[in-house]
C-alpha cells in the first residue's frame, strides 16, 4: 500500500510523527556527513536532512535540483531553521529526474530574467513560492466571488464567446471563420447578462474568457482575461449595484486573506487587503476639479491614466481608502446600452461610474437603459447600426424590469491588490499582441 502524503502546511500538527512529503527539491547542499535538502510544495517548503550511512545516503546523490522527489522521515523540532522544525529523513525516492532549468526558480537570481523570458518559461517561474502565492490569491478571489454572490441569490450562467455580431462596438474585435459565416470573440458577456435579466432569472453572474484585440503593449491591458461579470434587476438607483459591488470586494478580499495572506505579507509586502472602510463616490466633475487643483488636470473629457494615478494619491491621503468610484461620466465616453441622465451643470452623461484600485481603474459599472425605443435612439447616437443587434434589442420588447451590472478582470484586480509591476505576472498564461505562446 502506498505511503500517505503529508504537505507541508500540516507538519506543525506532526511533530514527532514519521510523515510523507513530496515535491520538488528547491536546493541541495551536501557536507561530508549530512545533505540538506530543501524540499518545497504548493503549501510551503521544508528542510530536509539526509544522514551519512543511512539507506537514503545513496539516493540523495542522484538528485538534481529541481527533481520530484518522495521524502519519508520524522519531524523533528529544530532552532536552526524559519519554520521552527525539519525532517530526518529515512527514505528517498526519485519521482522526476530535473535537467538544469533555463531559468532559476526562486527568487535568488531572478533579476537577471527578463519579463520576456519569464513568460518564455512560465512554468517555472510559478514553482516559486512567490508565484505560487499569486495564483492562489486568484483562486481565493474567485472562489469568493462565487460564494458571495450566490449567497445573494444570483445565478451563474455561461455566455457564448462566438458570436455573430460585436458585441459592444466594432471595433478591438477578433474576427474568425465561422462555417463560411463571419464570426466574432465575444468581448464581454454583456448584452448576454441582460438578455438573461429578460429571461426573468434577475441575479445573474458569470466568471469566463473574454478578449481584446487590442494592441496595447501596457502593464495592465492583455487580449484574454478573465472577466468576472454581475447583472442585477428590480434596482431603484445605481446605487444599489456600487453597493452591491462593494460588498462582493470586501468578500473577495476578506477570502484572499484568510487563504494567503500571511504568504501575501511575506513575499509582497502587503499588509492592508481588507475592505475595511465603505469606499467614497466622486463624480466625474469633482474629480476633474480635484485633478486641476493638484496640476494633474488633463483636457480629455475621460481620465487619462495620470489622472488615475493622482485620484489613487488623491484618495488615499484624504479618505484612506484604495478605493474610489468615479461617478456620472461624460455620455459620449460610454457604450449605447447605458441609461442616459443628466450632469450637475445639466450635461448629459452616463449613469455609470468606474472604480479605481490603488490608482488604476479595475471595474465599469452601469445602470442599464430599459426602454426598447430609447435603446434604438442610442444606438444610432453612437453610430451603430441596429440590424445586427435586433436580437439583443427584442429582449427590450417585452418587458424588463430596471437593472445593472458590472465588469472587471481578474487579473487586473491581482494585479494592484499584490502591486506587481505588470498584469502578465497576475495571470496563469498571458496573451499579448505578440504572444501566442506558450
Amino acid at each position: 500500500m502506498s505511503k500517505i502524503r503529508t504537505h507541508i502546511a500540516e507538519i506543525p500538527q506532526k511533530i514527532g510523527e514519521t510523515i510523507t512529503l513530496m515535491g520538488h527539491a528547491q536546493t541541495i547542499r551536501e557536507q561530508s556527513a549530512v545533505v540538506f535538502i530543501v524540499l518545497r510544495e504548493i503549501t510551503g517548503i521544508v528542510q530536509c536532512v539526509i544522514e551519512r550511512g543511512t539507506v537514503a545516503w545513496d539516493v540523495v546523490k542522484q538528485i538534481t535540483t529541481e527533481s520530484v522527489i518522495s521524502v519519508t522521515g520524522t519531524v523533528v523540532k529544530t532552532k536552526s531553521t524559519e519554520s521552527g522544525f525539519e525532517i530526518h529523513v529515512s527514505e528517498i525516492k526519485i519521482l522526476s529526474l530535473a535537467e538544469a532549468t533555463p531559468i532559476p526558480v526562486t527568487q535568488k537570481g531572478s533579476a537577471e530574467v527578463t519579463p520576456e523570458k519569464s513568460q518564455d518559461w512560465r512554468f517555472l517561474s510559478l514553482r516559486s513560492p512567490r508565484g505560487a502565492t499569486i495564483m492562489r490569491a486568484f483562486s481565493a478571489m474567485t472562489a469568493g466571488y462565487h460564494e458571495y454572490l450566490s449567497k445573494q441569490g444570483f445565478i451563474e450562467i455561461q455566455t457564448p464567446k462566438i458570436m455573430a455580431t460585436p458585441s459592444e462596438s466594432r471595433a478591438e474585435l477578433f474576427k474568425l471563420e465561422y462555417f463560411g459565416q463571419t464570426a466574432y470573440l465575444a468581448q464581454s458577456p454583456q448584452l448576454f447578462k441582460q438578455m438573461a435579466i429578460a429571461s426573468g432569472m434577475e441575479r445573474v453572474f458569470e466568471v469566463a474568457p473574454a478578449f481584446r484585440a487590442d494592441k496595447s503593449f501596457t502593464t495592465r491591458h492583455a487580449t484574454e482575461f478573465t472577466s468576472f461579470d454581475g447583472e442585477m434587476a428590480y434596482i431603484e438607483s445605481f446605487e444599489e449595484v456600487m453597493q452591491e459591488l462593494e460588498q462582493a470586494i470586501r468578500y473577495m478580499l476578506t477570502a484572499i486573506k484568510k487563504e494567503c495572506g500571511a504568504e501575501i505579507k511575506k513575499y509582497f509586502g502587503v499588509e492592508e487587503i481588507q475592505l475595511k472602510k465603505p469606499i467614497p463616490r466622486i463624480t466625474m466633475a469633482r474629480a476633474k476639479e480635484i485633478l486641476r487643483e493638484m496640476g494633474a488636470a488633463s483636457e480629455e473629457p475621460d481620465i487619462t491614466t495620470a489622472e488615475e494615478k493622482a485620484l489613487g494619491e488623491y484618495v488615499k491621503e484624504h479618505f484612506g481608502s484604495d478605493f474610489v468610484f468615479i461617478t456620472q461620466w461624460p455620455w459620449e465616453a460610454r457604450p449605447f446600452y447605458h441609461k442616459k441622465g443628466v450632469g450637475e451643470h445639466g450635461e448629459p452623461i452616463s449613469v455609470s461610474a468606474d472604480l479605481l484600485y490603488k490608482g488604476v481603474e479595475i471595474v465599469t459599472c452601469a445602470q442599464r437603459e430599459e426602454s426598447y425605443e430609447k435603446l434604438c435612439e442610442q444606438l444610432r447616437e453612437k453610430g451603430l447600426h441596429q440590424e445586427g443587434l435586433q436580437w439583443y434589442l427584442e429582449c427590450f420588447r417585452y418587458g424588463i424590469p430596471p437593472h445593472g451590472g458590472w465588469g472587471f478582470g481578474g487579473a487586473r484586480f491581482i494585479k494592484q491588490l499584490l502591486e506587481l509591476p505588470t498584469i502578465r505576472e497576475a495571470m496563469f498564461l498571458f496573451r499579448g499582441p505578440t504572444r501566442l505562446m506558450p
